[in-house]
């Protein structure tokens, strides 16, 4: 490893290959129908305040999360932070750029199977 490391270690990269490596793939088709429609419900949120990805408890839908067992609202709490977590993400990406990249789509499905196999054992507890 250490000759690895020895062998490439004056080596520089030209600009605009960096710059090409750091440019994000973008699918030219964009996202799916339900991707999109669910990542507009994100940002839209977000952007309202009604969600803030430093605060996990704006994702919980009341109504049903104060009826949870304590058991069951810990374990929202610690999906509610992960979720929140890839949330920040999604945030990230898209102010950067504003394009449905591979990146983007991933974390966007990434949020809603998490959300979706949760709430298929413990109800509507989030308001995404």
């Amino acid at each position: 490893m250490q000759q690895i490391f020895q062998q490439y270690q004056a080596h520089t990269m030209d600009p605009k290959m960096q710059e090409q490596l750091n440019t994000p793939l973008v699918k030219s088709e964009g996202l799916g129908k339900k991707d999109a429609s669910f990542l507009e419900v994100l940002i839209t949120k977000l952007k309202s305040g009604e969600l803030d990805p430093f605060n996990p408890q704006t994702l919980f839908n009341h109504d049903v999360y104060d009826k949870l067992s304590e058991e069951d609202q810990e374990r929202t709490d610690l999906t509610a932070i992960n979720l929140m977590s890839v949330i920040k993400q999604i945030e990230t990406l898209w102010n950067q750029s504003h394009q449905p990249g591979f990146q983007l789509q991933n974390l966007v499905d990434t949020v809603f199977q998490m959300k979706s196999r949760f709430e298929e054992k413990h109800g509507d507890v989030f308001v995404i």
